[in-house]
């Protein structure tokens, strides 16, 4: 299967793969080729830059294959995908776009961790997602002109960036692409919507209700890993360390939950799925 892909990115690219270079800023990232001169990095960035040269087309289409997103995608459409699919290496820390930017790219993460978070007037801060590898985010910059929110490397990434422009372009070419693009923004929508309803729920059933599905996410009904420290955690849950500390003392107190370093147990499951339904 793999020596077919790679067969299709010689077609696309020919014998040579293209060399990219990664710059420190958020969006520059430009591609090289024939001894072309790099444009000059644009944007902001906390991050340090990497460069990334001798990227493998076949595996930038296995990257593409592996996302929920564009799984449903032959590999002519992937091979066209490729094409606008721009790797990218973020430092911990680094910003990948801020609230109200000027929204030119929307974001594969393939490797790492990022989260999306909402600034409001008086300062604080909502996590709205933990962005784990083969997800998509920003997707709504092809229907709006600024941000929404914000993205910030939680820790060492590779994203691969589609410049809105060219994205738009390839749907014209590809209809299919933008299907599967409205279900994935139809699941966002999904999300939000339970993200506003969580809110109004008091703390402990916020993390009841997390931890549940956190489980149900890792393959386990009863055993989860941690994917955030817990001050991640408290504004993802839309609250404070100290609150969050005191919920989680409470269900272990309890019997509900057992937490040994970054793995919680579910002692008591019932009692917990009670607990999420308040």
């Amino acid at each position: 299967m793999r020596t077919k892909r790679r067969s299709v990115a010689r077609r696309l690219y020919g014998s040579t793969p293209p060399t990219y270079i990664v710059r420190r800023s958020d969006f520059g990232v430009t591609r090289l080729t024939d001894g072309a001169r790099a444009a000059p990095p644009r944007g902001r960035g906390s991050g340090s830059g990497l460069i990334l040269t001798g990227v493998d087309p076949a595996s930038i289409i296995d990257d593409l294959r592996d996302a929920p997103l564009f799984a449903r995608l032959l590999d002519g459409q992937l091979a066209k995908l490729a094409t606008i699919a721009r790797p990218q290496r973020l430092a911990g820390g680094h910003t990948v776009f801020l609230q109200g930017d000027a929204a030119d790219a929307f974001f594969l993460l393939s490797e790492g961790a990022v989260k999306v978070y909402k600034t409001f007037r008086d300062g604080r801060s909502a996590t709205l997602r933990h962005v784990a590898p083969g997800q998509t985010f920003a997707e709504s910059v092809l229907y709006a002109d600024t941000y929404p929110s914000s993205a910030e490397a939680m820790e060492s990434s590779r994203v691969y960036r589609f410049a809105t422009g060219e994205f738009r372009g390839l749907i014209l070419d590809e209809p299919e692409i933008g299907v599967v693009l409205l279900s994935t923004m139809a699941q966002l929508m999904v999300l939000l919507n339970q993200r506003v309803e969580e809110l109004l729920l008091p703390v402990p059933a916020r993390l009841a209700r997390y931890l549940l599905e956190l489980c149900a996410a890792q393959g386990s009904p009863t055993q989860c890993r941690l994917p955030v420290p817990k001050h991640e955690l408290a504004k993802r849950l839309g609250t404070v360390p100290e609150t969050l500390s005191r919920a989680l003392n409470r269900f272990a107190q309890g019997g509900l939950i057992a937490v040994e370093n970054d793995t919680l147990v579910v002692r008591n499951r019932p009692a917990l799925e009670r607990l999420a339904q308040q």
